[in-house]
């Protein structure tokens, strides 16, 4: 990839990789460049994104996995656009990724991006912030990603007594084919609200 920027390259991959984050093993390998001037460029990029007032989000880095998040300053605001009525219903995005990590669980962002066909950040970082899934712990694997389950929020939001309550898939072990019948419970509960 010559005729790209080093750090846009290095951006780009802490990007797609979501909330899991990519090592700097990881990093290297995909790359090809040197552990260490990966490490002076993330450097540089996080001293970069920090500074500029205008763009609200940062690189962090833990045990060498980085990832980028929105920064401190721009929570009330973020907080509050979760409680308007638009962030109120659960989207098509957010109901097949709630879905799967429902069936799943536990279950990294990675995992629910193969069946999805489509990054699932976005979805996740809603249902995270509306209660309806919670961080689980890591899976023990390379980059050692986050692992996500449903809440006792989800069981009540969905009035389930305990996750053996949900219907049962035509084919539990194959998800890759979710289709409206599948999640016929959610998308019941999605119109009682609207209706409120």
């Amino acid at each position: 990839m010559p005729d790209l920027d080093q750090t846009a390259q290095l951006f780009s991959l802490v990007f797609v990789s979501g909330d899991d984050g990519i090592d700097l093993q990881s990093i290297s390998k995909i790359t090809g460049f040197d552990r260490s001037a990966v490490q002076i460029d993330l450097e540089s990029l996080s001293n970069r994104l920090e500074e500029d007032q205008q763009n609200p989000i940062k690189l962090v880095e833990n045990d060498q996995v980085y990832r980028l998040v929105t920064k401190s300053k721009f929570a009330p605001l973020l907080k509050k656009y979760y409680q308007t009525p638009v962030a109120n219903s659960l989207s098509k995005a957010s109901l097949e990724t709630l879905t799967i990590i429902a069936y799943k669980q536990p279950v990294t962002r990675i995992e629910v991006d193969k069946i999805r066909g489509v990054n699932s950040s976005g979805a996740i970082s809603r249902l995270v912030s509306r209660e309806l899934i919670q961080e689980s712990g890591r899976k023990a694997e390379v980059g050692r990603p986050l692992l996500y389950t449903t809440t006792n929020f989800f069981l009540d939001y969905f009035g389930l007594k305990k996750i053996d309550d949900l219907p049962e898939l035509p084919d539990p072990e194959d998800l890759n084919n979710i289709d409206d019948d599948q999640i016929e419970l959610f998308q019941k509960h999605k119109n009682r609200e609207s209706k409120k």
